[in-house]
């Protein structure tokens, strides 16, 4: 069963991570439990039938996860299952737990046998990207150390620990053996590393302190100021181009409002509030240039077309706390990449 906990998952500096310690940091974040619970989800809603994924929806899944892992034929898909000991069978069974656990069918809360969790929770970890995430967080742990040792020094674990408190070793007692299907760990081992983990979660919240000031928030607000204008709009989406410059004309000719115009075409209207940058680029463009309540279209986005009136343009500032939260998450994430740049790589899968 793959992974074995004792290879080499990645390299950090001159530290090798092995995938005994991604799941020993998974465990300890959390990540691992959320993991199971979907898994178990997925496997609830199948076992009581009221829940059966269509062949459409499971194509679609595939289709999906082919695209988000890069895997352009038949023969990248086998090679990616292989590599992780994998049958083609294991990954669309993979497939229709995600689909079921995303269904919102009321389930059972019925325990599911271990013997039935564990094999299918670690085909899902397999496939779902989890080792490449919690690979990700402990980059991001390292790399917070190495920023806060300074530019000449590296974070190692190095031969003299300090003792380790009773509390930390109940932890790493209870997190030894936290997936059972793939081993359990040494409860020393866990307890060290679980010491370092924590050294380093405490280094990242440092780091991040640091990138969160006014000064530099405000700076990188100002460097956005244009793609992190937020449009407050109204959009109809209405089945065909016809319907939307019918629409686009009853508004220009006749002067009928937004809400009058989708009554008649019996189609809701929907309040948008969105940031420039996470919207598609014609309809950002649009709206860049539009005056507040004029009709904009037809838009054709997503599969749909679209008419739009704008409402308001709302500048970005450092007063906004979801702007200020992504300034400091984004300065902090470039420093992270900054301090871990040709020194992380990943030695096995992920």
């Amino acid at each position: 069963m793959w992974p074995l906990l004792t290879d080499v998952a990645l390299r950090l500096g001159d530290e090798t991570v092995t995938y005994g310690e991604l799941l020993l940091v998974g465990a300890a974040t959390g990540s691992l439990e959320a993991a199971r619970t979907e898994t178990r989800d997925g496997l609830r809603a199948l076992e009581s039938g009221l829940v059966d994924p269509s062949r459409e929806e499971l194509r679609a899944e595939a289709v999906a996860f082919r695209q988000a892992s890069r895997l352009q034929s038949g023969e990248d898909l086998r090679a990616w299952l292989a590599t992780r000991h994998l049958t083609t069978a294991e990954w669309e069974d993979h497939l229709r737990r995600l689909v079921a656990a995303r269904s919102r069918s009321e389930v059972s809360a019925a325990p599911v046998a271990p013997e039935e969790l564990e094999p299918a929770l670690v085909v899902d970890l397999a496939c779902s990207g989890w080792w490449r995430g919690v690979a990700d967080e402990a980059e991001r742990y390292w790399s917070a150390a190495c920023l806060c040792a300074g530019p000449q020094s590296r974070p190692e674990p190095g031969p003299d620990q300090p003792e380790i408190d009773p509390e930390l070793r109940l932890t790493a007692t209870r997190l030894a053996g936290a997936l059972p299907s793939l081993g359990t760990l040494d409860v020393e081992w866990c307890a060290s590393r679980l010491g370092v983990l924590r050294s380093r979660q405490t280094a990242l919240e440092e780091v991040a302190g640091r990138f969160s000031s006014d000064k530099a928030v405000a700076a990188r607000v100002a460097d956005h100021a244009a793609d992190w204008v937020r449009f407050v709009f109204d959009d109809l989406r209405l089945p065909t181009r016809a319907a939307a410059s019918e629409a686009v004309l009853c508004a220009r000719e006749d002067g009928l409002g937004p809400d009058e115009i989708a009554r008649r075409a019996n189609r809701p209207l929907e309040r948008q509030d969105l940031r420039r940058d996470r919207m598609p680029v014609a309809a950002a463009a649009l709206l860049a240039g539009a005056v507040p309540g004029e009709p904009l279209g037809p838009l054709e986005i997503d599969g749909g077309v679209h008419v739009l009136w704008l409402r308001e343009r709302v500048l970005p500032t450092p007063e906004d706390p979801a702007i200020r939260q992504d300034a400091a998450a984004e300065l902090l994430a470039e420093a992270l990449d900054r301090a871990a740049a040709g020194l992380a790589r990943a030695v096995g899968p992920l």
